[in-house]
């Protein structure tokens, strides 16, 4: 017998079918909305300076502009290795779930389409680093992968909330990123398709959370509460890479970011429409928010 998830979810496929039409009416190609003529260099900011894990703090303070803006190429280069990692790890969840859907559903169609944004945008990303002069920074070898997800009850419903903690937390950065007129061009544009097509990928995340949820046995859903802030916080927790700072010879200044206060407040700030989501879904209640506030992921 099937399980709860693989049973046909039909407010999901109604969404699938207007995302299958948004996704053909403004197709996007990183070779050709992105503008690789233009130098990778330190003429501006990569990233908004308050959304630099660093900012604010005493080390940051010590930096010169041109230092600073360096670290910005380098952050946003992170952010892009990261980037790559995350899709990487999310594509499997999606196409795992694309054995259990048959071919003939909306939802099938439309995820092929995720996975077909989500490899342009690691081609995306991998051209940024190898532009950009940086080292090829990844998360470290021993972060937890979405195999360790394997064999829990409600994984497949897991999976879709990191899809969605991981899509959030970049969203935020990305938007204040494409609407600062000041930050480098290739940043803004890498920034603005990224908005676009991950805002589809979040309604599809969204809506078949949304619907399958209920149908989740009480296993499951428990399974999905205790896990959830831990698995998000090992998400937010990437947006910190110790080898820049190593890289950059900043004694120190992989824990100074961890511990800034600004920093731990932006992560917050990225997360806030996922907490509301999963409060209204029943995955953040009272007795699991303590939970989520002690990780640094609500205030």
């Amino acid at each position: 017998m099937p399980s709860t998830v693989d049973i046909p979810l039909a407010r999901t496929d109604r969404r699938a079918l207007q995302l299958i039409t948004a996704s053909g009416r403004n197709p996007l190609d990183p070779f050709v909305d992105v503008d690789w003529t233009v130098s990778i260099d330190d003429s501006a900011y990569h990233l908004p300076a308050h959304w630099l894990p660093l900012y604010a703090t005493p080390a940051w303070e010590a930096m010169s502009e041109p230092a600073r803006i360096a670290y910005s190429r380098h952050e946003c280069a992170a952010l892009c290795g990261a980037g790559i990692w995350f899709e990487n790890m999310l594509m499997q969840v999606v196409l795992q779930h694309l054995t259990t859907i048959p071919v003939t559903s909306p939802a099938h169609r439309y995820l092929l389409i995720e996975v077909a944004d989500e490899c342009r945008h690691s081609t995306m990303f991998g051209e940024f680093i190898r532009r950009a002069g940086t080292p090829a920074y990844a998360p470290p070898a021993d972060t937890p992968t979405i195999d360790t997800l394997g064999g829990v009850p409600g994984a497949q419903a897991l999976g879709y909330v990191l899809i969605l903690a991981v899509e959030e937390i970049l969203d935020a950065t990305n938007r204040a990123t494409m609407k600062d007129p000041s930050i480098h061009s290739v940043s803004r544009q890498m920034a603005k398709l990224h908005v676009l097509e991950e805002a589809r990928h979040v309604s599809f995340a969204k809506a078949y959370l949304t619907e399958a949820w209920p149908g989740l046995t009480t296993e499951e859903r428990a399974a999905v509460v205790g896990i959830a802030p831990h698995a998000v916080a090992n998400v937010a927790g990437l947006m910190v890479n110790d080898a820049v700072y190593a890289e950059l010879g900043i004694v120190g200044g992989a824990a100074v970011a961890r511990a800034n206060p600004h920093h731990q407040a932006r992560v917050i700030e990225g997360l806030a429409k996922l907490v509301d989501f999963l409060a209204g879904l029943g995955v953040i209640n009272d007795d699991t928010r303590p939970a989520w506030k002690d990780l640094g992921l609500i205030a």
